[in-house]
């Protein structure tokens, strides 16, 4: 029985939580259909988001740029260098861990993941909101 109820436990820990993500550009070159969190959104506490999609054609990533909005104000934008390249039909998996600080206010935190070329053109673009 106590197999059972760590093994419960275990997977309940590990799963991902599925939410609800929206392709924040028009024509986008990689369209995402699914996001999840690693734990339910806390302050305190760091949060893996992951990022599924599909490229629709060759697209060469050097950047995201992170903004998040609270209650719509800005309030955060931070840029994580990459070097991938995705041809037509590649999956896109994309993963960051962040962390809400203690002092995060609460409310609604939208954050949108822009998906950028050596130009600094946005190709894609992810958005998901959370509740803390």
């Amino acid at each position: 029985m106590k197999l059972l109820i760590s093994i419960i436990l275990i997977s309940t820990v590990l799963a991902a939580i599925p939410t609800k993500v929206t392709n924040c550009i028009a024509n986008p070159s990689v369209i995402f259909t699914e996001a999840t969190l690693s734990v339910q959104p806390q302050k305190g506490v760091d949060e893996t988001i992951t990022l599924y999609g599909t490229a629709n054609t060759h697209v060469e990533l050097t950047n995201v740029q992170l903004k998040a909005k609270w209650n719509g104000v800005d309030v955060f934008q931070e840029d994580f260098p990459e070097d991938e390249i995705y041809e037509k039909d590649d999956k896109v998996v994309y993963t960051l861990t962040q962390n809400f600080p203690t002092y995060t206010p609460s409310g609604k935190i939208t954050t949108q993941f822009y998906f950028q070329n050596a130009k600094g053109t946005d190709f894609g673009c992810a958005e998901i909101s959370i509740v803390l």
